[in-house]
């Protein structure tokens, strides 16, 4: 085991919390760990626990399970944060790619280093790479490849081993330094697990909707909201049929699961 994934190993320690084991970056922290694995060629799982993600975890047993077999789990969300301190965890920020994407493709870019964009319909992971080429001179976007394929099969939800194959041996041929996997969760998870590990590519992360907002350009949430950590609700405002009810009943939901968690960490300390 390399020094890398040592330290995102050390980060996890005696962290479970709705079911998985929290990595507890700061966000200096976790842009290094992504440079250092992306120079060594090291092979680590990258993932983001937001609280939609959360109430998933703890619903699912077998994705609980998926998700801890990745090198990071990083809170993402003020939610996560703040409900993993109640719970006696130490977590430092929230960090989503979001808040990362400057630093982590910067650093790429200044190292002619690369990336494959795999998700979201038809032409948004093409938009996206045009954003990050633009953005970033230098970084290098060497493959896409939209993420309904299991639409185009004519199985929802589920991707044919064939394709799932392919699209990692595409990433692979590209000599992609990082590769981001924009699927509904748990297809992401389950597709990075079964393909992601040790074949040649660097960092493999997990991003949900995150290339339908980079298609229409770097900063998708206006600044003044994210520094009022608003950003969810300019998400509501943007999309309020797919996620009105998640922030309102998920929120009760997340909101019993965070008062669950505090008491059991409560009862453990005693």
């Amino acid at each position: 085991m390399s020094q890398v994934v040592d330290e995102a190993v050390a980060s996890r320690a005696h962290t479970t919390w709705a079911g998985v084991r929290l990595s507890t970056f700061s966000r200096s922290g976790f842009c290094d760990f992504i440079e250092n694995a992306v120079e060594h060629r090291t092979g680590v799982l990258v993932t983001f626990l937001n609280p939609f993600y959360a109430r998933a975890t703890d619903r699912d047993p077998r994705l609980a399970a998926t998700v801890d077999e990745f090198d990071v789990v990083q809170p993402d969300g003020w939610g996560v944060v703040y409900g993993a301190r109640l719970a006696g965890i130490h977590a430092d920020e929230r960090i989503a790619i979001e808040d990362v994407e400057r630093t982590v493709f910067g650093s790429l870019a200044r190292r002619g280093g690369s990336v494959f964009l795999f998700g979201s319909e038809p032409g948004i992971a093409e938009a996206a790479g045009a954003t990050l080429e633009s953005q970033f001179p230098g970084l290098r976007v060497v493959g896409t490849q939209h993420g309904w394929l299991d639409v185009e099969r004519g199985h929802p939800g589920r991707l044919d081993p064939d394709d799932a194959r392919r699209v990692m041996d595409d990433a692979v041929r590209s000599g992609a330094d990082i590769l981001m996997v924009g699927l509904p969760t748990p297809l992401q998870q389950e597709w990075a697990r079964d393909f992601g590990r040790d074949r040649g590519v660097p960092v493999v992360m997990t991003v949900g909707a995150y290339f339908d907002k980079l298609a229409e350009g770097l900063d998708w949430y206006p600044r003044w909201m994210e520094r009022l950590r608003l950003g969810w609700t300019y998400r509501v405002y943007r999309e309020p049929r797919r996620l009105l009810g998640r922030y309102t009943i998920g929120s009760a939901q997340f909101a019993r699961l965070v008062t669950r968690e505090a008491i059991r960490a409560r009862r453990r300390a005693r």
